[in-house]
């Protein structure tokens, strides 16, 4: 048996330490007090800026370098025709600050090619869909399949709970979206796309 159209979804523990943490939530609050939110795919909340690889912040700056290294990892994974060498890669990323009742609509991020989602703060809850994000299966023809195989793929969507220090990296056709939180605690995430382009050779 062969899987065809398989989708990778990675969820990755970072392992970064609570001071890392502490000095990034502290550099992302003064971005946000400091400028206004774009109005992309949130609902309620902030959003940054796209210019987050190209930031001066020390936090930052180390969280780029991260996403960098453990996406080209994963994609190393993936495919062992895979050769990072071979690709020149653009990376974008921005900042969501998620007040309560904040959530992203169901989007894609199109004109990219993978996208991943880092969680700073992700407040505890003991019930319902706070903080979850949801992703939906490309093939919507498979959900009466789903009654029986659940399982392997066939799920109409999945959602998940990420934990803090979480990194999740996904295909950026990949339709999601964050539902609301229901936290009086901020939710934070630092959100970004990759976008690769085979070298030329001379």
């Amino acid at each position: 048996m062969e899987l065809f159209f398989k989708t990778p979804v990675y969820i990755v523990p970072t392992n970064v330490t609570k001071e890392f943490l502490q000095d990034l939530e502290k550099d992302i609050y003064e971005m946000k007090n400091s400028s206004k939110s774009l109005q992309i795919s949130n609902i309620n909340g902030w959003h940054s800026e796209t210019d987050l690889f190209a930031r001066e912040e020390a936090s930052i700056k180390e969280l780029c370098k991260l996403l960098i290294g453990e996406t080209t990892k994963k994609l190393c994974s993936i495919s062992q025709s895979f050769n990072p060498n071979d690709y020149n890669g653009e990376f974008g990323g921005w900042i969501n600050v998620n007040p309560k009742g904040g959530a992203n609509a169901v989007h894609t991020h199109n004109g990219w090619h993978w996208s991943g989602v880092f969680y700073v703060k992700q407040p505890m809850v003991k019930e319902g869909r706070s903080g979850m994000i949801e992703f939906i299966n490309p093939s919507q023809e498979g959900t009466e399949i789903a009654k029986g195989f659940s399982s392997i793929g066939f799920d109409p969507y999945i959602r998940v709970r990420p934990e803090v220090g979480n990194l999740v990296i996904f295909p950026s056709y990949l339709l999601h979206s964050v539902y609301p939180n229901e936290s009086d605690e901020d939710r934070i995430t630092v959100a970004y796309n990759l976008r690769l382009t085979r070298k030329t050779t001379p």
